[in-house]
């Protein structure tokens, strides 16, 4: 990936300038800090491809950066390496469970940390792509919207929002075989196959919209704004 940003949270000055420098010496640009605190601000504003963050650090911990930092909605896609002397199975588990990418003890060589940030920029390449593919089949999909009913409109968003088939023909007070119908024209009008393709496009286009990159004129922000059912 070009441009790639790595932050770098750990304490030990001298570990920290070390891998900061081979970090750069293979083409990646590295900011770094020794205090959880300070990285998670850091991640916020520069927002860094990959953060490399020790356990142990001052204040808080590697692992509550790590929650804080997933809290964060710009930040989801960030991959996240912890760094620790610790090598038990316990503290292993306890980092990956929640959710990080990769676990480097130390020592470790310069081999292995930049294995371990090539293998999560493959990783973060292959999902862009795959998120792109996603939107554009979104945005292909835009144009049909226009044939679909109000009623259809609705229920789409009712689908977007998480409800099933009982809990939208409960909220707009007809039955459950008037939804299922509703959702096969839906899915028919805007070319969707297979048994969980009209819930992935709803959520997509929900995400899309919250991510600002809808086009301007597409019916999306008026589909999505939360359904009035007693209309």
């Amino acid at each position: 990936m070009e441009n790639t940003l790595i932050l770098v949270i750990e304490d030990e000055k001298a570990l920290r300038e070390n891998i900061s420098a081979i970090i750069a010496h293979y083409g990646f640009r590295v900011i770094s800090t020794p205090i959880g605190e300070e990285g998670i601000r850091m991640a916020l504003e520069f927002i860094p491809d990959i953060i490399i963050c020790d356990i142990m650090l001052p204040g808080i911990d590697g692992f509550e950066v790590f929650a804080r930092v997933k809290q964060i909605p710009q930040l989801l896609s960030t991959a996240f390496i912890f760094l620790t002397v610790k090598s038990t199975r316990t503290d292993t588990r306890n980092g990956m469970n929640m959710g990080a990418d990769d676990y480097l003890t130390k020592p470790f060589t310069k081999e292995e940390l930049i294995c371990s940030i090539r293998a999560r920029l493959e990783k973060l390449s292959k999902k862009s792509k795959r998120q792109l593919e996603k939107d554009e089949l979104v945005e292909a999909t835009l144009g049909k919207m226009t044939s679909l009913t109000k009623a259809e409109r609705k229920v789409l968003n009712a689908i977007s929002e998480g409800y099933t088939t009982p809990q939208i023909a409960q909220k707009l007070f007809v039955s459950k075989k008037t939804i299922e119908n509703h959702r096969v024209n839906i899915s028919r009008k805007l070319n969707l196959s297979g048994p969980n393709s009209l819930i992935s496009f709803a959520l997509r286009l929900r995400a899309q919209q919250s991510s600002n990159r809808s086009p301007p004129d597409s019916p999306l922000p008026t589909l999505l704004n939360r359904p009035r059912f007693n209309e």
